[in-house]
């Protein structure tokens, strides 16, 4: 006779606050109009009559230098902003454990025995994950 389980897994991203996704946004916007300005040379100070700064005259010196420090430094900004560092674990609907509001990461062996804890499942009958499989050293 064939055991079916109705045990439920699944994962999703926590969201970051309103005012991070706005700063986020805010960089991103900066950044794109950064690389664009370094993209058209003096063009745009020639358009609004405006003399070349020596600073940006120094940046256009090493334009593809600078342009890859303002990807990749603005991308880092970015995704510290989005990152909410959150680690929920819920069994069946229920949580059991959140990074948010202990502070901390559980160790896997913890974790099974808190989510044993919510399966009521006695010794021997809990929750065996197969950690081989899994990858690195457990």
């Amino acid at each position: 006779k064939a055991v079916v389980s109705t045990q439920s897994t699944g994962g999703d991203n926590y969201p970051a606050t309103p005012l991070k996704q706005f700063v986020a946004q805010t960089i991103f916007y900066i950044r794109m109009g950064g690389l664009l300005v370094l993209m058209t040379g003096n063009k745009a100070f020639d358009i609004f009559g405006v003399p070349v700064p020596q600073w940006y005259a120094g940046l256009q010196e090493n334009k593809i230098m600078t342009m890859v420090g303002i990807f990749f430094m603005g991308n880092m900004v970015e995704s510290s902003m989005l990152s909410s560092g959150a680690f929920e674990v819920t069994v069946n609907g229920e949580p059991v454990w959140s990074k948010i509001e202990m502070g901390y990461l559980p160790s896997l062996e913890h974790l099974i025995t808190v989510i044993d804890d919510k399966l009521g499942a006695g010794e021997g009958a809990g929750f065996t994950p197969d950690i081989t499989n899994l990858g690195g050293n457990f």
